[in-house]
């Protein structure tokens, strides 16, 4: 494509490994892109690889909507995409208050508090996908999950990001000790064997029910709970027809991650990210570029094309970036 001046898109959380991904991403794409970072933090790393970077405030401040029209404005931003769960979500309450000069990367608008809640997440979704069986928070729900699933269970967070608030259950003593942290927002869940049967899917969503460019990586998750080592395998029929399902049910719109686990033939669904996810720069050396994609969907208004994907794995390791004394 033959470009006049260069797409400004603004990224936002470039400090962590979603948002660097996303500038990455840019970079390798058939774009030519002027990207502004913007993070809370003055020193995110990601400023390093952005053209320009802005600090930013708190997505919870009520300043924050007036903060990004500010930079929308100022620097005629084409697009953004968010890179962190609590921009999005405030972009998407307070998105009829957005200067609308610029596109925005954010999935089904109605649907994100139940992508948000696992457990509001798995009733939307009963008779439509495959789930690990789960028991709501009740006063007896030790008992329950023991008498259901044995020992150890799961017990999980409802809202919780990047595998934290979840917590194998081998005793009652543990169960109290757990269930104070996590109080009344919380279910129980079988616990499946699932060495080497984890898998961090993406798809990009057009809005009606359809998608393109499915990709499915089985992975191993980092302490911090990233992606560490991924390897892209071939989206059977099985699995793509639960990603159909889930996706006319859902009608997503954009990057979606779902986390499946395989188990005796099927694909039980573990969450829905109704976003861009850490493994995005691993997506896009495999052949599929979510930051693209956007380019294509949100701004151009043209259906992304169908990506040649390359089969391999991808080892996620820790580098150096070098700033000037007098930069941070």
């Amino acid at each position: 494509m033959k470009q006049d001046k260069p797409i400004t898109v603004l990224v936002t959380g470039v400090g962590a490994i979603i948002g660097y991904g996303l500038i990455n991403s840019l970079r390798q794409s058939r774009y030519e892109c002027r990207i502004i970072g913007i993070d809370i933090f003055h020193d995110a790393v990601g400023q390093k690889w952005a053209d320009k970077f802005i600090q930013g405030v708190r997505a919870d401040s009520d300043s924050f909507i007036d903060f990004i029209n500010g930079i929308v404005a100022e620097e005629k931003v084409d697009l953004l995409i968010p890179g962190i769960e609590q921009d999005l979500k405030a972009l998407i309450e307070g998105f009829d208050r957005l200067d609308h000069s610029a596109q925005y990367v954010l999935n089904n608008k109605s649907l994100y508090k139940t992508f948000d809640d696992k457990k509001q997440t798995y009733k939307f979704l009963e008779g439509t996908a495959d789930l690990i069986p789960y028991i709501d928070y009740s006063d007896t729900l030790f008992e329950e999950a023991k008498s259901s699933f044995g020992l150890p269970f799961i017990l999980k967070q409802d809202v919780s990001y990047a595998s934290k608030g979840v917590a194998a259950i081998h005793d009652k003593k543990e169960f109290d000790f757990y269930i104070e942290r996590f109080g009344s927002g919380c279910m129980a869940q079988k616990k499946l064997e699932i060495k080497d049967r984890e898998y961090t899917c993406s798809l990009f969503g057009l809005g009606d029910g359809t998608f393109v460019n499915p990709i499915a990586l089985r992975r191993e998750l980092s302490q911090e709970g990233a992606t560490k080592k991924a390897v892209n395998v071939k989206v059977n029929e099985v699995l793509l027809d639960t990603m159909t399902r889930i996706c006319r049910k859902c009608q997503f719109e954009g990057p979606t991650n779902l986390q499946f686990i395989e188990y005796e033939g099927k694909y039980l669904l573990l969450e829905i990210n109704g976003r861009v996810s850490s493994s995005t720069s691993m997506r896009t050396l495999f052949g599929v570029n979510e930051a693209e994609m956007c380019i294509d969907h949100y701004l151009i208004g043209i259906r992304p094309e169908v990506k040649e994907q390359r089969y391999g794995t991808i080892m996620r390791y820790i580098g150096d970036a070098y700033f000037d004394s007098d930069t941070l």
